[in-house]
Formats: structure tokens, C-alpha cells, sequence
């Protein structure tokens, strides 16, 4: 399927428990609009140990869905700076062609959600605490800063966050 030229792409990004995939379901159904869910989380039920390198596979895939969509809006439940941020918070490294995804990335905005809704427990989650959860927020905020990525910075409850998330999308004209 081609894709929509004016297409506006939407990444949902933030550390393990933040909402993410709730907030893309919400904004989905808010606007009428498709969402790609998060192939990491597909391929790691399937295959619960990996590398660095295999991060460069998922990120194909996750890239290579969202093209399969040909909707006016599409909402990513993770983009290639949340690819970045893992590899450098677990392996210390990020791959070449993560960074070139990112430099290539033609996302309209970013949502990244602050992790201060309670932690729900999920076997392919690896940091519980709100110490490296906080961690990981901040490199999100300093790689989309980094690479001068517009964002959006989303807290409070579910609920919350969704007029939050549509009112910023709003201000933005993004929507």
C-alpha cells in the first residue's frame, strides 16, 4: 500500500510503564485514525533474550509497519529514539543505523509521557523503579532535544493525559 504523502505521524515515546500503548489507543479512538502498535513487544514474546544488534531488526520492523498504513493520522507506539534510549541505557552503544533512523525520521511530533503513573508489572519490563524509570525519561528528553525533535512533554492520570496529549497536539497544529 503507498503511503499518504500528507500523512501525519505521531510517536508516543517514554520509559517502561508511562502509558504509552493506552495513550495511542485513546488517541486512535479520539481521532479517528489507525495506530502500529510496538513490534518490540510482539518479537520479545516470542523471543525473551537479545542483543544490540537485534534492536536494529526491530526497529526495521516496527518502520516497516508503520508503512503499511495509509490513514490522514497514524499514531507509533515507539519511534527510532526509543530504539536509541534502550540501546544506550542496556548495552552502553546505539548502532549506526538506529542513528540514521532517527536523521531520517519524518515524524510530525512526540509525545513523551513522564513516568508517573503507578508501575504495572509485565514480564518484558526490566526497570520497575521510578529511579531508572526516571533515567530513561531524561534520555528521552535529552536525545529528542538533541536532535531538535518536536515534543511534547505528557503527565497526569490517563484520563489527563489525553487532553493533555490533544490540546498540545492542537497548539501545535499538528491536528
Amino acid at each position: 500500500m503507498e503511503k499518504t504523502i500528507t500523512q501525519i505521524k505521531i510517536a508516543v515515546v517514554g520509559p517502561e510503564s508511562s502509558g504509552k500503548t493506552t495513550l495511542c489507543k485513546q488517541l486512535c479512538e479520539t481521532l479517528n485514525c489507525e495506530w502500529v502498535p510496538e513490534f518490540a513487544r510482539t518479537h520479545l514474546n516470542e523471543n525473551t533474550s537479545y542483543n544490540r544488534h537485534d534492536l536494529d531488526f526491530m526497529l526495521k520492523q516496527q518502520l516497516l509497519s508503520e508503512n503499511t498504513y495509509n490513514h490522514p493520522i497514524l499514531i507509533c507506539d515507539g519511534d527510532p529514539i526509543s530504539f536509541k534510549v534502550w540501546s544506550q541505557y542496556k548495552f552502553g552503544s546505539t548502532s549506526e543505523y538506529i542513528e540514521q533512523m532517527i536523521l531520517d525520521s519524518d515524524y510530525n511530533h512526540c509525545l513523551l509521557l513522564r513516568p508517573d503513573l503507578p508501575y504495572e508489572d509485565d514480564p518484558l519490563r526490566e526497570n520497575s523503579s521510578l529511579k531508572n524509570r526516571l533515567e530513561l525519561f531524561a534520555l528521552f528528553k535529552k536525545e529528542l532535544n538533541k536532535f531538535n525533535l518536536k515534543h511534547s512533554i505528557i503527565s497526569g492520570s490517563n484520563e489527563i493525559r489525553l487532553n493533555v496529549a490533544l490540546n498540545s497536539l492542537r497548539q501545535q497544529k499538528i491536528i
